[in-house]
């Protein structure tokens, strides 16, 4: 759990020592992990998962720099970029368009590719755009040689349907799992949970990068959350390291972000992260470390 009393007393007399140590505690992470497995030698593939707004693909990235610092080259896949258009989705009995499941997903394609990049042939990686909910038509080869590792990472990446025959357990296939980990604490005894962040988190995404309004997010999460429960909780399991993907100043991002907007969105989600955001402290001078994975989500390392 973080006190947040002590966070915004650092955050108004120490804030580059409150953002430099945050930043550091996940590179820790990042580093350890990495570590062990060039270490471990065998690992060819790579699986990170996590619910949605966790930072998978900043984690993936970061990962990905320190093994190739250690001088193992690394390719990068999302499966974010097999998604099928978006007109061709299902609709929930709620109404809403299933972006969560595995029938959002080229499951197929996805599956021929990681097989064939684990035996080592040329694979076409397809990309898609968010914002027009279409695939891009730009595409890109890959091919792994055999002392090359793959990173791929998506909400689905634990989810042994990926691999066809291959497994996670396979000593050439290392499973990751990141998430929020930890509460807010704050003075009137009010807490932030981990979901809750996970939905400031996916607000601030879904604005500046899917085109998607504060509505649009709050529409969907409830559908979100079921989805994790039946696609990706269930696969925890077979991650070989968990990682905390918690910033003990990211609450400051959030209120130099949204001010008051959610007031005008009240619901059952919104209702204790408004009051809590009322709590903090505005910092009109935070600025953000490039590298942090907090620009997964606000596009940017001068939050406005």
């Amino acid at each position: 759990m973080i006190v947040w009393k002590k966070m915004e007393y650092l955050a108004q007399h120490r804030l580059s020592s409150l953002i430099y140590n945050s930043e550091q505690n996940f590179d820790s992470q990042v580093m350890r992990i990495a570590d062990k497995i060039y270490a471990a030698k065998s690992v060819r593939m790579i699986m990170v998962a996590g619910p949605s707004a966790s930072g998978k693909t900043t984690f993936a990235n970061l990962l990905s720099d320190r093994l190739e610092f250690k001088g193992v080259k690394v390719h990068r896949v999302s499966t974010d970029d097999f998604f099928i258009d978006r007109d061709r989705l299902s609709r929930l009995p709620s109404g809403v368009l299933d972006f969560d499941s595995l029938a959002a997903m080229d499951v197929k394609l996805l599956t021929y590719t990681l097989e064939n990049i684990l035996e080592g042939k040329k694979v076409v990686i397809p990309s898609y755009d968010f914002v027009s909910g279409t695939r891009s038509g730009v595409t890109r080869e890959l091919e792994a040689e055999a002392q090359d590792i793959t990173v791929v990472e998506g909400i689905h990446a634990l989810n042994p349907v990926l691999l066809g025959k291959y497994k996670i357990d396979d000593s050439a296939v290392c499973g990751i799992y990141i998430s929020p980990r930890r509460d807010f604490l704050l003075p009137s005894g009010r807490h932030i949970a981990p979901v809750e962040l996970r939905l400031l988190r996916r607000i601030l995404r879904d604005y500046y990068s899917r085109g998607y309004s504060l509505s649009d997010t709050l529409t969907q999460w409830e559908e979100v959350l079921n989805a994790e429960r039946t696609y990706i909780y269930p696969f925890v399991h077979q991650a070989s390291f968990t990682v905390d993907s918690v910033y003990d100043y990211e609450l400051l991002v959030y209120k130099r972000c949204l001010g008051n907007a959610l007031d005008k969105y009240p619901n059952k989600w919104t209702d204790n992260i408004r009051e809590v955001l009322k709590e903090v402290a505005d910092i009109p001078n935070l600025t953000i470390p490039e590298t942090s994975l907090l620009n997964e989500f606000i596009k940017g390392g001068v939050v406005k």
